[in-house]
């Protein structure tokens, strides 16, 4: 119990300590030299992903299927449903945000529109294999 609150602690120091020194490098250079580092925006959000895996199961990378009992794995499926559907969405509201484009033909940036389509499609695309693969069993 206590090397699980000790090794929870440790995570949740240590995604802080990311998120805010890579972060805060993110928003210095932003606001002095007024450039926007992509590499410090997907670092920080590496970052809160840490935070929130030390937060849920008390280590960074998260717990694997095997350790996890069946409220555990609900959890897990229930979240993996619903970020889906929020990912999605973002999709779509940076898409409409950056081409500033309601109609679909003017639309320019093509690979965020394949993703985007890809991402429609792969949801279902999964389930239907992994149905298929229970109904031969």
């Amino acid at each position: 119990m206590i090397n699980l609150k000790l090794n929870r602690n440790l995570g949740i120091i240590g995604a802080l300590v990311i998120i805010l020194s890579i972060g805060g490098f993110g928003v210095y250079e932003w606001l002095v030299k007024d450039v926007i580092n992509a590499s410090a925006i997907l670092f920080a959000c590496i970052g809160v992903s840490y935070l929130f895996n030390s937060l849920t199961w008390s280590d960074m990378k998260g717990k694997y299927e095997a350790e996890k009992d069946e409220l555990e794995k609900y959890v897990t499926l229930k979240s993996s449903k619903i970020s889906y559907y929020v990912l999605l969405v973002c999709m779509l509201v940076v898409l409409v945000w950056s081409e500033r484009a309601i109609a679909l033909h003017e639309i320019k940036n093509l690979p965020l529109v394949l993703v985007i389509g890809l991402a429609f499609v792969i949801h279902p695309l999964t389930e239907y294999f992994v149905s298929r693969s229970y109904q031969k069993k």
